[in-house]
């Protein structure tokens, strides 16, 4: 059990000796914290430091089971999660970041999933955490930003964040996705488990507490506070609802048949509504910092919405030359739209140009 580790320790020693006399060109680049890896030295380093972690958490699994498991499963998870962590941040590890902040993620998963199974919960609260998990998580990102060696952390956590809010809102979207909406709010609410209710209470002060700071020293922007109010509102309401009935009839997958109730019309158009609105907000967040990353990944995902939506039942009572008439129509005004933008950028660009 030691020998793999003497090895794997060798190597990342002498990765790392090398590492350092290549990155620092590196560093000086523009938008060189785009980079999970500083160069190949770096990502090797990397690599070899995620399976130390990884072997740890087999190594830990592995006595465990020797000695009788005397320690959950979930137990052996986190302290493997929390290791890691500890090791990103001294180390500065972005492979062993991401996997740590899942691992923290799908703890807190399995041990909601235990609570809701005994006392019969609604999984809505469990969305509710997972969506505070993110809000927190994009905060955090906007952090990290002030600290120059922590840009490329900064970026983990965005995109982390951005991708689960973008994906949940894309398949809340669906038809589908808001069937899977109403198995959601079926059960008790999350006051059944005291577990439960002080579990989201606190992600919940976790994000008052992280956004005061950021807006205190001007890290976040006021709108994207407003955004992050909006999404926690909506979700913290969904933890309430009770057993909501958004269809005529029942519906599968592959059954378009039966259509909407009133509160189901609400909810699709909310759902919809909101999608487009947060992956268009994207793009203007990317215009507004000067971020091309953020501009390519809210295009990306508003291309990904119309293609969707056209396959999608949902428009299915649409001519479909009507339909790619609103599309077109509504790309030339998002074109026009990040047009201006560009523009704007340039025009900024150049005077701070002048004025240095």
């Amino acid at each position: 059990m030691i020998w793999p580790v003497i090895i794997i320790g060798g190597i990342i020693y002498f990765v790392r000796r090398r590492k350092n006399k290549n990155t620092s060109s590196i560093v000086n680049q523009k938008d060189w914290y785009l980079n999970f890896a500083l160069c190949k030295e770096d990502a090797v380093s990397q690599f070899f430091f995620l399976l130390g972690v990884l072997f740890f958490g087999i190594t830990f699994f592995a006595f465990n089971r020797d000695f009788g498991s005397p320690i959950s499963w979930q137990t052996i998870f986190l302290i493997t999660s929390v290791l890691g962590l500890v090791c990103a941040y001294y180390f500065k590890l972005v492979y062993t970041l991401v996997f740590s902040l899942l691992g923290v993620v799908i703890w807190w998963i399995a041990k909601t999933a235990t609570w809701i199974e005994f006392s019969n919960i609604k999984p809505s609260s469990i969305l509710t955490g997972l969506v505070f998990f993110a809000l927190i998580f994009y905060i955090l990102g906007r952090i990290h930003e002030k600290h120059p060696r922590f840009k490329r952390f900064a970026l983990v956590y965005l995109i982390l964040s951005i991708i689960f809010i973008t994906v949940l809102m894309f398949i809340f979207s669906t038809k589908p996705g808001l069937s899977g909406f109403v198995e959601l709010t079926k059960g008790a609410d999350f006051f059944a488990s005291w577990q439960m209710s002080v579990s989201l209470l606190l992600l919940f002060m976790a994000i008052i507490s992280a956004g005061g700071f950021a807006l205190g020293y001007n890290l976040i922007a006021p709108f994207e506070v407003l955004v992050l109010v909006i999404f926690v509102f909506l979700f913290s309401i969904m933890a309430f609802l009770p057993e909501q009935a958004l269809f005529l009839s029942s519906y599968s997958y592959y059954s378009t048949s039966g259509g909407f109730t009133a509160t189901g019309i609400v909810w699709a158009v909310l759902f919809n509504a909101f999608a487009f609105l947060e992956m268009l907000g994207l793009i203007f967040l990317g215009y507004a910092r000067k971020e091309s990353w953020l501009i390519n990944m809210g295009a990306l995902f508003l291309f990904l919405l119309i293609i969707v939506k056209y396959f999608d039942w949902f428009f299915s009572f649409l001519d479909k030359s009507v339909f790619f008439i609103g599309a077109g129509l509504l790309l030339l005004v998002v074109g026009w739209s990040m047009e201006k933008g560009r523009r704007y950028m340039i025009t900024s660009i150049n005077s701070d140009g002048k004025a240095l």
